[in-house]
């Protein structure tokens, strides 16, 4: 099916649902959890941005409130959103939403519009219920079959009477082509981890380390876009939008990495495909020699658990710290006899220590899915 929003109509959100409401809210630590689903284990729903907002399973019977599925949740302070379409717990800071027109098809396509509003809204600015409710989308209406716009005289969607055509949007999403992913690597062919005699490195020492623009969301444009602006997300790659060249900015180049030295998602690592934009208190990492995309996504996944462990967002964040003693852990070059290889010139750390980036390149081709990338 074609995607062609010229003839779309804009809608406020609120008037489209039937409810909106914050759930009642449980602590995870008072509950029985299981990293899986199990009998008897419901989805833990908070405002985490991946695996569709579901933390972790809680025991049922822990349970007094339980959510009823065919609904979306929008986490205020993150705006994270997902669909739930089972029975379900909530932590704190969730808003449900409820509507007649919602399935799992009709929600994908409103939650793909709502998400690209996530980069106006953060802790200090949270997607609160009344900001939902306002919250303006354009969306396909009802047409006669000679393409005239159905109107309601009761008004109801919009002061125009213009309908959303819902079966429009489950039949666009039923249109989209997948198949499951598939991968020729074995997990039993992955290669050993085996960290104990790898070398402590400082970050800035094995890659170039420096500020991004910091370019607030309000000063962009998307008349004519060209770069990718990139903010502090685990979505998407980090990114959240599309902007025009922005005079006096030098974008980043393709191949550089984001990181998010704050906020929800602090640690937050990509490589970014395409030149690029940043917003506020996100840092750009460079390669001082060419590394692969392997290699990158290596260091990424040790940076995210660096930062689950060492830093915390609101508190200990990485500001003051990825350019002085943010630190990593890697394997290290080796001669022959097993000795380790020194680099005369110390360039990457003060023992002349040389990060063996072919083992990293190769300990992810090894991993399943690898051949996807």
């Amino acid at each position: 099916m074609k995607l062609d929003t010229a003839s779309w109509k804009s809608f406020e959100f609120g008037r489209l649902i039937d409810e909106i409401y914050k759930a009642k809210a449980y602590a995870k630590i008072d509950l029985t959890t299981a990293p899986h689903k199990r009998e008897g284990f419901i989805p833990f729903v908070s405002r985490t941005g991946t695996n569709n907002s579901v933390d972790c399973y809680v025991l049922e019977s822990d349970v007094g409130n339980i959510e009823t599925g065919n609904a979306i949740a929008i986490g205020d302070t993150t705006a994270t959103i997902s669909y739930q379409s089972s029975p379900f717990a909530t932590g704190d800071h969730i808003i449900i939403i409820r509507a007649q027109w919602l399935n799992k098809y009709v929600a994908m396509f409103i939650i793909s519009l709502l998400q690209r509003e996530r980069f106006r809204y953060s802790y200090g600015r949270a997607f609160l219920k009344e900001s939902i409710e306002k919250t303006r989308l354009l969306l396909p209406v009802k047409r006669d079959e000679v393409g005239v716009v159905i109107t309601d005289q009761e008004h109801v969607f919009s002061d125009e009477g213009y309908i959303p055509d819902w079966q429009w949007m489950q039949d666009y999403i039923k249109s989209l082509h997948f198949k499951p992913i598939t991968t020729k690597v074995k997990r039993q062919d992955a290669i050993l981890l085996d960290t104990s005699d790898w070398k402590e490195f400082y970050l800035h020492r094995i890659m170039k380390a420096e500020m991004g623009n910091g370019i607030d969301a309000g000063m962009t444009t998307s008349n004519c876009p060209e770069y990718n602006y990139v903010s502090r997300d685990s979505n998407g790659n980090g990114v959240v939008r599309f902007i025009d060249e922005m005079e006096g900015e030098q974008p980043f180049p393709a191949g550089a990495m984001s990181l998010a030295l704050g906020g929800s998602y602090l640690g937050s690592c990509f490589i970014q495909r395409k030149p690029f934009y940043t917003a506020q208190n996100v840092a750009v990492l460079q390669e001082k020699i060419p590394l692969s995309d392997y290699t990158k996504l290596f260091l990424a996944t040790l940076i995210r658990n660096e930062c689950k462990i060492k830093y915390q967002a609101f508190g200990r964040e990485l500001n003051s710290h990825f350019r002085k003693d943010f630190t990593l852990k890697l394997p290290v070059k080796y001669h022959a006899d097993g000795t380790v290889s020194v680099d005369k010139k110390y360039e990457f750390s003060d023992e002349g220590y040389i990060p063996d980036w072919e083992w990293m390149e190769r300990y992810i081709k090894s991993l399943p899915y690898s051949d996807r990338i």
